[in-house]
């Protein structure tokens, strides 16, 4: 097979040996192009679709159904492919997915059969307040995989108004405990013998549980 040794050649090549391919290439530019552009105002939009994408869609979609038809003998006119072409548009097929299952399907949208709102959207919620609904859906990072990074951060402060608010020896204690120590090396740090880290202990357990309540200390263990 003989290869084109430049563009001009292979152009001429393709030219001669698809000759019917030309001539439909002719009619998708000459006849039904035309012919959709005047439909394209009735293309319903969803989304971020315009009318000019609506267009170039429509354009593909009769050029795939002019090539078909062609290759299974058929005959055809312009008017039949912009017809067919408009209405595969109209009804939510689309050029790379002709499915109405999908949510991002315009069929299924156009269907009734999901629609979208966008996050920064004003909404009410049950309890009364007002605010954007992107507030009440938790990040994928902690959707059944952690605790809501507000929470979170609302412990962060009590944590800071706890520790602040008694002395230093207990937050030592606190501390050398989050690193995983015994209260026996707590009471070290702290310059106790065992029987004084155990009153420690237990009075700090006590401050817990009056500042934090029982069922947050509960939640909180494992």
């Amino acid at each position: 097979m003989k290869m084109p040794n430049d563009d001009h050649e292979g152009a001429a090549a393709f030219s001669n040996d698809n000759a019917m391919n030309a001539e439909l290439g002719r009619m998708l530019v000459d006849d039904v192009i035309p012919r959709l552009r005047a439909l394209a105002a009735t293309f319903p939009t969803v989304g971020a679709d315009d009318e000019e994408e609506m267009l170039q869609d429509a354009t593909l979609q009769a050029a795939r159904l002019m090539l078909s038809a062609s290759q299974k003998g058929r005959t055809f006119t312009a008017g039949n492919i912009a017809y067919f072409a408009a209405k595969a548009v109209r009804s939510g097929r689309r050029s790379h997915y002709t499915g109405r299952s999908d949510v991002m399907s315009p069929g299924c949208q156009l269907d009734g059969a999901c629609r979208f709102t966008y996050l920064d959207q004003e909404v009410e919620f049950e309890e009364g307040w007002t605010g954007a609904l992107h507030e009440a859906i938790p990040l994928s990072d902690y959707l059944g995989k952690g605790e809501d990074p507000a929470e979170e951060a609302a412990r962060n402060l009590d944590w800071e108004l706890f520790l602040g608010s008694h002395p230093e020896r207990h937050c030592i204690a606190i501390q050398a405990l989050a690193e995983g120590r015994t209260m026996r090396e707590a009471g070290r740090w702290c310059g106790l013998k065992d029987s004084g880290a155990l009153n420690l202990r237990r009075k700090i357990a006590e401050d817990l549980v009056e500042f934090f309540g029982e069922e947050e200390i509960r939640a909180l263990m494992p």
